[in-house]
């Protein structure tokens, strides 16, 4: 029993420090894209809340292949290759909602 409890809090660990990472690599990624660092936390907690860890995950990876010359919106537009309309949804809302801030 005290096994199981661990094993398990160590799993729920991991996947906050998984959630944690992709978050910071998001903002980091935002940012080098050209938004301004406030945008980009913005931007982050609000996917933070919108996505759960997986697809948080996949928009991270999808993150590292862009570069500062397409900028944000070739970056919004190429969202299309990502394969999740829930994750397209929750970047265009954010987007939409950080710009509002």
């Amino acid at each position: 029993m005290v096994v199981r409890s661990l094993v398990l809090g160590l799993g729920l660990i991991s996947l906050a420090a998984c959630a944690t990472v992709s978050k910071m690599t998001i903002e980091d990624r935002l940012e080098n894209l050209g938004l301004s660092r406030d945008r980009a936390e913005c931007m982050s907690a609000e996917l933070d809340d919108r996505l759960n860890d997986e697809q948080l995950a996949k928009f991270a990876r999808f993150t590292v292949d862009l570069d500062r010359a397409s900028g944000p919106l070739e970056a919004v537009r190429s969202l299309r290759r990502i394969d999740d309309n829930r994750i397209s949804g929750a970047v265009t809302a954010s987007a939409f909602s950080c710009a509002l801030q």
